[in-house]
């Protein structure tokens, strides 16, 4: 490595610089990052029944069909690697999920948006065989769903 004498001086500095704020505690992501979600819903990631996953995650809110869009393979080459596309245009979105009728545990995914976030999430998920793939968002006063079937020539859960 043949740096000029410049340019090494200023790459020293600036990582001494760094370093000093960093230990002096001027630097404090956990504060800048720090958010009051709401408690992750462990259990969830547990039920084995997707209708039991609705009750669990959504409690009594109505369930709709549509307003939401899951882009998903007619046919994955690979269970372990199944791509897939969650959207939506509702105003507000609060949560998006992902579950699969036919693995061990239905939920796959869940994520948590922030207030202005767009509805917009892409995941690759496992599959343990052909299956019913059900997406959902969550909006303040209802949950919108749509589902898609998934063949799967390859296993990938085992399951």
């Amino acid at each position: 490595m043949n740096l000029p004498r410049r340019t090494f001086l200023k790459q020293a500095f600036s990582g001494t610089a760094l370093a000093v704020a960093a230990g002096a505690g001027l630097l404090r992501p956990t504060q800048a990052l720090a958010r009051t979600w709401p408690t992750w819903p462990a259990q969830s990631f547990h039920i084995k029944h997707w209708r039991d996953l609705e009750h669990s995650l959504f409690g009594s809110k109505p369930v709709v069909s549509g307003g939401v869009h899951l882009h998903a393979p007619l046919e994955a080459e690979n269970g372990a690697v199944v791509p897939m596309v969650i959207s939506t245009k509702l105003a507000a979105p609060k949560r998006l999920a992902l579950a699969v009728d036919h693995n061990p545990y239905a939920l796959a995914t869940l994520v948590n948006l922030t207030p202005h976030a767009l509805g917009f999430f892409n995941v690759r998920i496992k599959m343990g065989k052909t299956s019913r793939v059900r997406a959902y968002v969550e909006t303040a006063d209802r949950v919108h769903t749509v589902d898609r079937l998934v063949k799967v020539t390859i296993g990938g859960c085992g399951g």
